[in-house]
């Protein structure tokens, strides 16, 4: 899982651990030191941490898809030396993983030292798993509409039912699909609205007391997003805008889609059937795509550059019809050279953006094309992670009893867990009898000398939170600079004017702002009960006097509050945009690494202003531990640096 997972990646309260195959720190107690099972929800890179090492020998449960994707995976510097002809054959990252038994000129196999650690599940197929002499899980894989082989793990067991989202995107028509869904029906919220069925109910039996309903113990969500409150275009809104910007080109244009990453296809796709035709890939994206269980994926591609004027192939090595020589585009007005095949070519980049700028962009789009003005660089909203307002429907779907966060921001020091509880506190159900819950709570999650400590028995109540800095000051602080772009800003192609006009840039003023809009939303009592952990998000000065979150943000902050309830419907206007119902396998930060490959290869040193890496914020020590009737349980806000074991067979 990305850095910043809490629990050591473990789907507690089952000894399962979720993208992340490192080593475990040696004295965690059991049964985290060993887990008992290995999940892997897609093939972005940063959940494949510590797979690409040879070492690993344990069996992993995945889609079909993730198990062809990540067989084929090879890191650019890698696929840039054999495509040059520098490597004599193929480098294959995880090709360990399957060794194939070696065959004879006869046809006789040996099968010493062959092996297959990729278990791939169908989906929407329960499928059991033994944990131990005595316990057995059923897994079943849903798909999660984030990118090719992409899966929610639904876990089921004798300690409960609970969801892991890995990375998804909760657009409405796919909350539609999950309510029809027979694995998951059971698992909805109820929605009884009518009087005469509340009536005729015999409320005596509880819900669960059938066996026919149930409510999940916890969703392990996808936050990636969580600190975003637009209210963004579907795929499907976006990519018909895109095409319809596109239409108004004249013929003779060319264009670059900048799908650096998995979890574009919906670009490709729409462009392909809209002008039927095929789409350029390179020859590992070719191979990726040629190898998916999508029909159209597989048909859609070509590696004929002159046969097509769309072309997605490798960004850092784009072939002569969409290759722009260097110039200035950093500044408006500035007109595009031709590619080196003399064509005029316009780039199309993903980015985060809201509906409502959605709209006005393309209508200044097609104002500035019947003006003749030059275009050179289209943008197109397609989210791969969902904001605030889908996870909030998403989460209101099942009302679980708890919500715990797939990604901290390590830099906020835990705030944005501490936030959660707030954001979701209307979308979930009631926590159990006392009995019941000790199944879960007396679950000892990881020791962590981390910053933020929370009871797991009740994890989305904060026990302790801030009590030496003002959310409010940290919010206005002018010396803070944006920091934690936005992965899609940080991996533009072409001019990038338009994307700090329209798009939106992330960072982590943006991100404190919405954290302090919901840290002041209870009242003074619970105000009280977060205060008391010091936090040091910004690096300012401790020891500033504080009247307490619920006193600390502006006006301007609670209107924006006051328009997002406990469930999000989204504009009627936007909604009428609705159907009625990368070559780089990274998802973080990989763009930085690929420029220093390219620039290493084919230019000479580094390009001015490319950022060289830097430290991870430093972590403050940990507070006394919370207490409740279970017990002392600490709640890391992610995983300690991870050690290696000598002891690991």
């Amino acid at each position: 899982m990305p850095t910043g997972t809490p629990y050591h990646s473990f789907a507690l309260p089952y000894p399962i651990r979720v993208d992340n195959f490192t080593d475990t720190v040696n004295d965690l107690p059991s049964p985290y030191n060993r887990p008992a099972l290995h999940l892997l929800t897609h093939t972005h890179s940063d959940h494949l941490i510590g797979l690409a090492s040879k070492s690993f020998g344990y069996q992993i449960i995945c889609s079909p898809d993730a198990k062809e994707m990540l067989l084929r995976h090879e890191v650019y510097a890698e696929r840039s030396l054999f495509d040059h002809e520098y490597r004599a054959q193929k480098t294959k990252t995880y090709s360990h993983l399957k060794v194939a038994p070696c065959v004879m000129p006869n046809g006789e196999k040996f099968y010493a030292g062959s092996r297959d650690l990729l278990r791939a599940v169908p989906l929407h197929t329960p499928t059991e798993f033994e944990l131990c002499d005595n316990e057995t899980v059923t897994l079943t894989l849903i798909d999660a509409n984030h990118c090719p082989g992409a899966v929610m793990f639904l876990i089921e067991g004798p300690r409960g039912s609970v969801l892991h989202t890995g990375d998804m995107r909760a657009e409405p028509w796919f909350l539609s699909s999950l309510a029809r869904n027979p694995f998951l029906q059971r698992y909805l919220a109820d929605s009884a609205e009518n009087l005469n069925v509340l009536v005729a109910r015999n409320e005596v039996i509880h819900m669960e007391a059938t066996g026919l309903v149930k409510t999940l113990e916890a969703i392990y969500l996808d936050t990636a997003s969580l600190l975003s409150i637009t209210i963004v275009p579907t795929k499907e809104c976006a990519v018909q805008g895109l095409v319809e910007l596109i239409a108004m080109f004249p013929t003779t244009t060319y264009f670059f889609i900048n799908s650096w990453t998995w979890g574009y296809e919906d670009i490709l796709k729409s462009i392909a059937l809209a002008f039927h035709c095929k789409i350029h890939f390179d020859r590992y994206k070719y191979a990726i795509y040629t190898h998916t269980s999508d029909p159209l994926m597989r048909a859609l591609g070509t590696r004929d550059p002159s046969s097509t004027r769309f072309h997605a192939c490798e960004r850092f090595d784009r072939c002569p019809f969409v290759d722009v020589p260097p110039h200035e585009c950093s500044i408006e007005g500035t007109v595009a050279p031709l590619s080196m095949e003399g064509k005029k070519v316009v780039h199309i980049n993903p980015v985060t953006m809201g509906s409502a700028q959605w709209d006005n962009y393309k209508t200044e789009v097609k104002q500035h094309l019947l003006r003749g003005k030059s275009v050179d660089s289209l943008l197109v909203p397609l989210s791969r992670h969902s904001p605030l307002p889908e996870l909030m429907n998403f989460v209101s779907l099942f009302r679980p009893h708890r919500v715990i966060p797939n990604t901290l921001h390590s830099s906020l020091d835990g705030l944005d867990w501490g936030a959660m509880s707030a954001m979701f506190e209307n979308c979930i159900s009631p926590l159990p009898t006392s009995q019941a819950r000790s199944r879960f709570s007396s679950v000892t999650a990881p020791p962590c000398s981390l910053t933020s400590n929370i009871n797991l028995g009740s994890v989305l109540q904060p026990t302790v939170f801030s009590s030496t800095s003002n959310p409010e000051l940290l919010v206005t602080n002018p010396e803070v600079k944006h920091e934690e772009i936005d992965v899609a800003i940080q991996n533009l192609v072409g001019p990038s004017f338009v994307a700090e006009k329209w798009a939106d840039m992330g960072g982590k003023r943006s991100k404190l702002e919405v954290i302090n809009m919901w840290l002041s939303r209870g009242d003074k009592s619970k105000a009280q009960q977060i205060q008391g952990l010091r936090w040091n998000v910004l690096d300012m000065p401790v020891g500033i006097p504080v009247a307490g979150p619920s006193g600390s943000t502006s006006s301007g902050a609670s209107n924006r509050l006051d328009a997002l309830p406990s469930r999000v419907d989204v504009p009627k206007d936007i909604e009428s945009c609705y159907a009625v119902d990368s070559d780089d396998s990274s998802d973080e930060g990989g763009s930085n690494d690929h420029a220093h490959t390219a620039w290493i290869l084919f230019g000479s040193g580094l390009p001015d202003g490319m950022p060289t890496g830097g430290a991870s914020p430093s972590q403050s020590g940990s507070p006394p531990r919370p207490m409740d009737e279970v017990g002392i349980l600490s709640t890391p806000v992610a995983s300690p640096v991870l050690r290696l074991s000598v002891d690991i067979p």
